[in-house]
């Protein structure tokens, strides 16, 4: 019988211990690390090199579904099975998305837990169809999204919005440069964010100048 090396990465040194007491008794499970976020578990991982990683959704730096990503693209070979408090939709695609195995409650019972892990070490995922379906249905999204002309459906004000993000204006200064109440150039800025699929105007204003969008200064 084969032993399957763990690693837990979670936030709550407790909410580790808690985890580490439950497979401790357990012969074919050999718990070889922790890690309390995402970048420490990128750092650990050379060291311990876990076939699983039980990971936290939620953590501070680096949050399990940025890590699972970075991970399963430098150690393909490496399991992620997120876990979490919270029921979450968005979460799950995400997770599925970032190429995570499985997606487990914390309040799962002990039970449930091992039987979770030796599922996926057994090269099963432990997925919900449904949400195996979202993320099939986002990245599709996401696909087309990628085949069309860049920024195509932006509003010209959108644009001109855009422009002025790339060029370092505050929602204040956006709203003074087009005469707008500053609460509805937030909701432009937070319209293109959506319609280009970033989360950051840092990440707006980069797209910008790469898809060449910014109009010439008057």
């Amino acid at each position: 019988m084969s032993t399957i090396h763990l690693m837990i990465v979670d936030d709550h040194e407790v909410v580790r211990l808690g985890m580490r007491a439950a497979f401790e008794l357990e012969a074919d499970i050999s718990v070889v690390g922790e890690a309390s976020n995402g970048a420490e578990a990128l750092a650990k991982i050379p060291t311990f090199m876990p076939d699983i990683i039980l990971m936290d959704v939620r953590m501070e730096k680096m949050g399990g579904i940025e890590a699972c990503r970075e991970i399963r693209s430098l150690y393909p070979q490496i399991s992620v099975l997120m876990i979490t408090s919270y029921p979450d939709d968005e979460a799950v695609t995400a997770s599925v998305l970032a190429g995570a195995r499985g997606y487990l409650l914390k309040n799962v019972s002990r039970a449930e837990l091992l039987k979770a892990v030796r599922q996926v070490a057994s090269g099963q995922a432990l997925l919900k169809p449904e949400a195996t379906q979202k993320a099939i249905s986002k990245m599709m999204i996401i696909t087309n999204k990628s085949h069309s002309v860049p920024g195509d459906d932006l509003t010209e004000r959108e644009r001109e919005v855009l422009a002025l993000v790339a060029r370092g204006y505050t929602n204040k200064q956006i709203a003074e440069a087009l005469y707008l109440s500053e609460k509805t150039a937030r909701n432009h800025v937070s319209h293109i964010l959506e319609k280009l699929g970033l989360s950051r105007r840092s990440e707006a204003a980069v797209y910008a100048v790469e898809h060449k969008l910014l109009p010439p200064r008057q």
